[in-house]
Order: structure tokens, then C-alpha cells, then sequence
């Protein structure tokens, strides 16, 4: 049975949720990494990601400067760095660095593959728009990536507990 409650009480039974990781790099060669917990398909033919990133995010400029990035779905041992990525910003450091994320070359865009990951997609823009208070970034799939190691199960969600207080909970099976 349902009763009617006030959104801030019944968002907070939407957990857990996935989270991803997203490299970028700018036309400088700067790389940088973000934790999302906004995505979602929205497309499979072409395969498409919605992803909810901040416009004041180091990560959404570097997307709007230079058309691409990448989305990784870290595994459960990658949770503390998942944590850092998603709790510091990244303009004027190395994120990627200081998380101790291992990189590899992507194929076709020059935002990193994270080396340790479940599954990596290289994306070109398609949009970005502002339906709310947090702007959509779309992108386009053009080439993927998965860990030869197929037993790796994905970390499933960070979710914000209470102010400044992160955590990480619930595993799904790749």
C-alpha cells in the first residue's frame, strides 16, 4: 500500500543506485575523473548514455571544450576511489593520480580508459541541455571496452548518507 509523502522522503528510497566514473581530457592533455551517479541509457541504437553533471563541474567543461569522454564502471574494490573522484573537484590537480587510478589509451577519443574497470565506453557529445537545476550531457557510444577479468563485479552505488558524510553500499554481478 501507498501513502502520500513529500519527494525528499520518498527520493531517498531510490538507493542504491549505480555510479560511474568519467574521464575527460582537455585540449591541453589535462586529464581528470568524476564520480556520476546521474545516468542512464538513452538510446541502444546508437547506444547512448544521459549522464547529470553540474555546469560548474571541471569534468562538464572539459566535455563541452572537447566533444568526448569516456564512462567507466568501476568494480567493488574500487570504492575508495570512486570516493575521492566523487569528493574533490578537479581543476588545477590530477584526480586520476591521486586516486591511484591505473589508465589506459582509448581507441578513439583521448580521455583515459580506467585500466581497472568493469566496462569502459568511449562517448562523443551529442547534447547538452538544462531541463532543472542540473545539466544533461548525452553522449554517443563509439567504441567499448571490458575487463578481461569477468568475474569483477561492479560497484553499484555512493550515495550521500547526510552532509559531507559519503557511502558506498550494494554490489551487482556484472
Amino acid at each position: 500500500m501507498q501513502k502520500q509523502v513529500k519527494i525528499e522522503e520518498a527520493i531517498t528510497r531510490k538507493y542504491p543506485e549505480q555510479v560511474v566514473l568519467v574521464t575527460t581530457c582537455g585540449k591541453d592533455g589535462k586529464t581528470n575523473v568524476m564520480a556520476v551517479g546521474w545516468i542512464t541509457v538513452a538510446s541502444s541504437d546508437p547506444l547512448m548514455f544521459i549522464l547529470g553533471i553540474d555546469e560548474e563541474a571541471h569534468t562538464y567543461k572539459l566535455i563541452k571544450e572537447t566533444g568526448h569522454f569516456v564512462v567507466a564502471f568501476p568494480h567493488e574494490g574500487m570504492s575508495t576511489e570512486t570516493l575521492h573522484a566523487g569528493k574533490c573537484h578537479g581543476n588545477g590537480r590530477d584526480k586520476i593520480s591521486e586516486a591511484g587510478l591505473k589508465t589506459q589509451e582509448a581507441k578513439l577519443v583521448k580521455s583515459p580508459l580506467l585500466a581497472d574497470a568493469v566496462a569502459n565506453f568511449e562517448c562523443e557529445l551529442v547534447d547538452m541541455i538544462k531541463p532543472g537545476d542540473c545539466a544533461v550531457v548525452i553522449g554517443k557510444v563509439i567504441a567499448a571496452h571490458s575487463n578481461t577479468n569477468s568475474s569483477l563485479k561492479r560497484l553499484y552505488t555512493v550515495n550521500k548518507e547526510r552532509e559531507h558524510v559519503f557511502t558506498l553500499s550494494g554490489i551487482r554481478p556484472v
